[in-house]
């Protein structure tokens, strides 16, 4: 195995949420009188970091209210939903896969870290990883200073990382940090968009063992 750790991004790589947030997503346009997303592929093609220019290219007027309360509103209704949220259907599958070859596996989330504890352990999978780590806030700032620091404080160097994850985002975390990146492309960016990053993209997360062991 040509890595010792799998840096694993959350939300839309091992979890399956983005239905959930393009429903959310148009409950929050639609309770301000703002134009809905018309498809799931106009988010997925537009969907980024940090998240404040997101909402902002999404039609939310950040002059007229602040981005922070918009997130905490975001919050509750994801707190609501989340209980329909499932794993995609084989992510543990390849969690357990890099769990017997001994390789070391963790998470770096932009989620909010009690809720991001909360959700791993809720489905059973906190035992896979040596460390969990998201944000202070519930602000969606982006992860390139959590994987920096992490890497600083257990002395890893970069070519033995491979970070897992479905957004150009995660590729520019994976840039910071001097590590390989593969994407998924079944999660909040299209395919086209990961491309166009420069990516090694897969197309779901049963693909990864194969991309991994090649």
């Amino acid at each position: 195995m040509k890595y010792k750790y799998i840096m694993w991004d959350w939300n839309g790589t091992l979890l399956n949420d983005v239905d959930v947030n393009f429903e959310i997503l148009n409950k929050l346009l639609s309770s301000r009188d703002l134009p809905e997303f018309d498809s799931i592929d106009k988010y997925r093609n537009m969907f980024g970091f940090p998240i404040i220019n997101f909402y902002e290219k999404a039609g939310f007027d950040l002059l007229a209210e602040k981005y922070e309360d918009i997130a905490r509103e975001y919050s509750h209704l994801y707190d609501d939903y989340f209980p329909t949220v499932e794993l995609y259907e084989k992510a543990e599958e390849v969690l357990r896969f890099f769990f017997n070859k001994g390789v070391s596996q963790l998470i770096v989330s932009a989620s909010q870290q009690r809720l991001l504890t909360h959700q791993v352990t809720l489905h059973s999978i906190d035992h896979y990883f040596d460390d969990i780590l998201g944000m202070s806030d519930i602000y969606g700032k982006g992860k390139v200073s959590v994987a920096r620091h992490w890497m600083a404080s257990k002395g890893v160097m970069g070519r033995d990382v491979l970070f897992i994850g479905d957004t150009v985002h995660d590729k520019e975390v994976a840039d910071s940090i001097g590590c390989d990146c593969l994407l998924v492309a079944d999660g909040h960016n299209s395919k086209e968009l990961l491309l166009s990053a420069g990516a090694n993209v897969v197309s779901s997360i049963e693909q990864v063992k194969q991309w991994v062991e090649k």
